[in-house]
């Protein structure tokens, strides 16, 4: 008798990058209730205890992120006109989510309790993931019509990190002006609202982009082999290099949180977190081929086919709690670890429904908003009959 095969194919080939960036969403509304709570001054002191929460998260979401971004667009048709005009949909959207998570709040708490609006403004025009997708998708397209390869690439955003190094002594706090200090953040780092600047976040979705040129064009044993060899170099470059910011006194914490802060290590963040994620990847790859059939993997699959309005949605509620928090003149320090957990969960649960039962509506109203369609050019009645 012949057996049967019951043996469940994985949902997805590459399901570990897919899960990687639902498990890095998911976690956004810890960070981001926490993050506003502590900037807005409404955190209560024990709930400041849990600051370093926001530094493990940054560390392992934003990074982990862009690289799987990368990856996306990696090992693909790669049409200069198609990245560019996902560049300009990625820097709509920004300003689009910024419209409805600062602006239209920022008026009406003007208009209630006499705000200075140009805050608000600031804020729409500060360096902020979307906006960085954009801008690197656009940056992305025009070193694509000057023919250079991915090698190229790598070399060029080491460039660009090097020239973030040297300029962030130089401008970080010498801007005086806050609304120039949040545009060219979307390019530099000038001070702590350039979240995520070209120059030295570029890195990532280039290795990326890197990562998925390799990949997509390896059979499943040569992708494992692969991960093996990532999987054993990130962890040793990640202690080693650990044992070494240790060793020379350079604090480990702060170099974690991003690529681009005032402590001028621009470079140990990046060693660190790309071992960090690079070991991530690999490891969610011996998982998925545990779970790759699951209904959990299933569920996952859902939530990184709807980032964009599980990341708008859960963005939107934080600002107008908090915004409505400063309205009705909250204490400061009265958003304890019992309205934290309880907006976290209320926040994520909300968030899962709206993209796994309206994702695919939200994305088509975002598309239609965002796209500009080339107009065709009528063909003379002349050229028909020829």
């Amino acid at each position: 008798m012949a057996q049967n095969n019951t043996e469940k194919k994985p949902l997805t080939r590459f399901g570990e990058f897919e899960l990687l960036k639902a498990i890095a969403i998911l976690g956004l509304p810890a960070v981001h209730v926490l993050e506003e709570a502590m900037e807005g001054g409404f955190a209560s002191p024990g709930l400041m205890r849990f600051g370093f929460l926001i530094i493990g998260l940054c560390a392992f979401g934003p990074s982990v992120f862009m690289i799987c971004m990368g990856f996306g667009i990696g090992g693909g048709r790669q049409n200069p006109d198609s990245i560019l005009r996902n560049g300009i949909q990625f820097l709509l959207i920004g300003a689009i989510l910024n419209i409805f998570r600062w602006l239209i709040p920022g008026i009406i708490q003007d208009l209630i309790i006499h705000t200075p609006l140009i805050n608000d403004i600031n804020f729409c025009l500060q360096s902020d993931i979307y906006y960085f997708v954009g801008i690197f998708f656009v940056f992305y397209s025009f070193l694509l019509r000057l023919k250079i390869k991915t090698p190229g690439l790598v070399m060029i955003s080491v460039i660009t990190l090097t020239i973030n190094t040297i300029l962030t002594p130089i401008l970080h706090g010498s801007i005086k002006n806050p609304t120039v200090a949040c545009l060219l953040g979307n390019l530099v780092y000038v001070d702590e609202t350039s979240c995520f600047p070209l120059l030295s976040w570029a890195i990532f979705p280039t290795v990326g982009i890197l990562l998925g040129e390799m990949l997509k064009k390896s059979d499943e044993e040569q992708r494992e082999n692969f991960m093996k060899r990532i999987f054993d170099f990130s962890a040793v470059l990640f202690i080693s290099f650990t044992v070494f910011l240790w060793n020379y006194h350079i604090d480990i914490e702060k170099s974690l949180v991003s690529p681009a802060n005032e402590y001028i290590t621009d470079l140990p963040n990046v060693i660190l977190l790309l071992s960090l994620a690079l070991f991530l990847i690999s490891l969610t790859y011996y998982l998925c081929k545990k779970i790759g059939a699951s209904k959990f993997m299933g569920f996952m699959l859902k939530i990184s086919a709807f980032i964009i309005p599980f990341y708008m949605v859960q963005w939107i509620i934080i600002a107008w709690i908090f915004y409505i928090l400063t309205i009705v003149g909250a204490a400061p320090e009265s958003f304890g670890g019992l309205h934290y957990a309880i907006s976290v969960l209320i926040v994520t649960v909300i968030c899962i429904y709206v993209a796994t039962r309206h994702g695919m509506k939200i994305m088509k109203l975002l598309i239609k908003f965002t796209t500009f369609k080339k107009k065709k050019k009528k063909k003379d009645n002349r050229e028909k009959k020829a």
